[in-house]
């Protein structure tokens, strides 16, 4: 009996596939080989394509296993629509173990450390899929990140449904969390993913930047430009703040770089809304940019607001943010050229060795030498296909002046 895992949607999914791998195999017993898959629903466009794969696996004569926030959404009708397949509570699995000990496929590896959402923005299906904020036990986690250093994994993400909610169920904080991970054994680059600007005030930005391990990368979601477009999204900042909060961070981080994600063709966004968006992200400076259109979701408030924009509209605004960002990516990348950043080597990419710097810059490598999960110091020469080119130097040469 073989088991394939397919995954979509969020770093939690993965982390949470990843639990699943280390039970699921040791609770089940049978025959057929089986496709376990992981659901999003966070738009139509992933939904259809989980629809796609379980009509796929099924043609190919697998038992499928459903399971995550697809399967919470439309449990109902998964039952008339693929009577065959086997909807399971992926929690209820996770009784061999809480914690995971690799990451499959990964150099660094995710690690949970909350569920759910309670912020309720107009647009979003996940508070309905996955509840209230639910934070993981301190000591569990801690449990886990050391296991993980020990079997070699030198970063550590930490992620969550609304990561920066963390604790807010169980007095717990997120910064007595990292100084806790900081001393663990083995652990060289902390990292997190994508945290709301709402959850990131000063004291945490300063506490943050005493930390050696931190790399110098936020992923903070932005989602419009526009204050009127944010108020209509129910989102708790305005444009003014959300750029106050990075440019706090650019005076306190070296090296810095900003990621985001960005909604085109929210009910009722004017041209002179989304020219604010494009505005937004050239000057925040963004590495990369997640660029995602209006879609709604059946249970939101947003699904029954007016105004909607035409899909030729919102498919013209896709590709004009796109160029946009993508300008700042080269620009960003730019300006890490002749700099010396650390890198974290994750695979062989045909002839050179790919990673990610610290803060979150893909690079390539070349050598002759095994530099899998090695941390190397890279001097940036040129961009290649979107990413940096470097060469490899010791950090005596940059102590001694000679780089």
């Amino acid at each position: 009996m073989r088991f394939e895992f397919i995954t979509f949607g969020c770093k939690v999914n993965q982390y949470e596939t990843q639990l699943l791998k280390e039970n699921i195999p040791f609770l089940y017993r049978q025959n057929n080989d089986v496709c376990v898959i992981n659901t999003c629903c966070v738009t139509d466009k992933v939904e259809k394509e989980v629809r796609r794969i379980i009509r796929k696996k099924i043609r190919e004569g697998k038992d499928v296993w459903l399971t995550g926030c697809f399967v919470n959404k439309e449990r109902e009708r998964i039952k008339v629509n693929f009577p065959d397949v086997k909807i399971f509570d992926k929690f209820a699995c996770f009784n061999r173990t809480r914690v995971i000990s690799f990451f499959e496929k990964h150099t660094r590896a995710f690690v949970k450390i909350e569920d759910g959402c309670e912020n309720k923005c107009s647009y979003c299906i996940i508070p309905l899929v996955r509840g209230k904020v639910s934070s993981r036990d301190e000591n569990e986690i801690l449990e886990e990140i050391k296991t993980l250093g020990g079997n070699g994994y030198k970063e550590i993400v930490l992620t969550g449904v609304d990561l920066g909610a963390y604790g807010k169920d169980n007095g717990k904080k997120l910064s007595d969390l990292i100084e806790k991970i900081s001393k663990i054994k083995g652990i060289e680059r902390l990292r997190l993913s994508s945290i709301e600007v709402f959850h990131i005030d000063k004291e945490f930005i300063d506490f943050l930047s005493s930390f050696e391990i931190f790399c110098p990368h936020f992923h903070i979601p932005l989602q419009s430009g526009s204050d009127r477009v944010l108020k209509l999204m129910r989102r708790r900042y305005n444009y003014s703040q959300y750029l106050e909060k990075i440019e706090y961070i650019r005076k306190k981080f070296k090296n810095v770089t900003f990621t985001t994600d960005i909604m085109i063709g929210f009910p009722g966004e004017t041209d002179e809304d989304f020219r604010k968006s494009c505005k937004a992200v050239e000057e925040v400076g963004f590495l990369k940019v997640h660029i995602f259109p209006f879609s709604p979701r059946e249970g939101t408030e947003a699904m029954l607001f007016e105004n909607k924009v035409d899909w030729r509209i919102k498919k013209e605004r896709e590709k004009v943010i796109f160029k946009v960002a993508e300008n700042n990516r080269r620009k960003v990348m730019s300006n890490f050229l002749n700099k010396n950043l650390n890198v974290l080597v994750e695979k062989k990419e045909g002839n050179f060795w790919a990673g990610y710097s610290e803060n979150y810059i893909p690079f390539l490598v070349s050598s002759q030498k095994n530099l899998k999960n090695k941390i190397i110091f890279v001097k940036g020469e040129r961009i290649i296909d979107g990413k940096i080119f470097g060469i490899m130097k010791n950090r005596k040469e940059e102590r001694n002046g000679t780089i």
